[in-house]
């Protein structure tokens, strides 16, 4: 897998999440392939991008509104400005992978869901689940067979039409576990599996975290 000189921005920040360990474990597996990387917590880097020279943006955020009587001090949203920048960036042939928590938008505006393709909605305690691939050849899950992780089970609204390339079951339903879609010019790539180490580390899903990365790039 070449992404050579691919200047790739992990955007952090927010709630409930890892963020640290997110961009230490993916960190290593971008710059094998040839990535730059930069993890931030600066949002407004997303008003920025085309003067920044981004190939990527990986998005690993948990917005949320602020507990009451808490201390919490991540972003509850992203801003208008940050949340237009990013989607006409990728409009124009940008690249986005949203990853796991990306897709809890809090109060941001509805064009940040929509840019991704859905929202997150609610997830129960973690347990064992199998992701499974559906029927028919995608670059992104060449390869990738049914895997189990213990994870948090997002079950998440679509709001625009996507291309579901894994899903998962339980308790009678099936839900998208992964999609991509295209954006004007650019490409869009979400995996909802990822909350911890517990994932990061399996074989199959850092094979779909890069593959994904090599179809976002591949226009």
């Amino acid at each position: 897998m070449d992404l050579h000189g691919k200047k790739t921005l992990i955007i952090l920040g927010g709630m409930w999440h890892d963020f640290e360990g997110f961009a230490a474990a993916h960190r290593p597996l971008l710059e094998a392939a040839g990535c730059q990387v930069e993890a931030t917590y600066d949002l407004d880097m997303l008003t920025r991008l085309p003067e920044l020279g981004v190939d990527v943006v990986i998005s690993y955020t948990s917005l949320s509104k602020h507990r009451e009587g808490q201390n919490d001090t991540g972003p509850e949203q992203l801003t208008d400005a940050q949340v237009n920048g990013l989607a006409g960036w990728v409009c124009a042939g940008g690249s986005l992978l949203a990853a796991h928590s990306a897709t809890v938008v809090g109060s941001s505006n509805p064009d940040l869901g929509r840019l991704m393709g859905g929202v997150f909605e609610s997830h129960p305690p973690q347990f064992a689940f199998t992701v499974v691939p559906l029927y028919g050849e995608h670059p992104i899950t060449a390869g990738v067979e049914a895997f189990t992780v213990h994870d948090e089970f997002y079950i998440q609204r679509l709001v625009t039409p996507v291309d579901i390339h894994m899903a998962a079951f339980d308790r009678g339903y099936a839900y998208p576990m992964v999609w991509s879609k295209t954006e004007g010019l650019g490409r869009v790539v979400h995996l909802a599996m990822g909350h911890s180490a517990l994932v990061w580390d399996l074989p199959l899903y850092q094979r779909l975290f890069m593959q994904s990365m090599q179809w976002l790039i591949n226009k």
